[in-house]
């Protein structure tokens, strides 16, 4: 179930570019996004979950507030 690093096969997308067809996850039928996100419909397993958070961190909210404008 992801195992296999299908996170950092996606592809490097800039700010306006247009990602390429076969890459846009828009395009694909789910079972394949399933597969190139490394998820099923189950959810993670709890090795997959562990990898992300020890490469991705935690989820959490910013507590950097915005300054206010006058």
């Amino acid at each position: 179930m992801g195992s296999d690093g299908a996170l950092s096969k996606a592809p490097d997308s800039k700010p306006g570019s247009k990602p390429d067809e076969k890459d846009d996850l828009k395009s694909l039928p789910l079972a394949e996004v399933e597969k190139r996100l490394g998820y099923s419909p189950d959810g993670l397993s709890q090795v997959e979950a562990q990898k992300r958070l020890t490469q991705y961190g935690p989820n959490v909210r910013s507590k950097r507030r915005r300054p206010i404008r006058s």
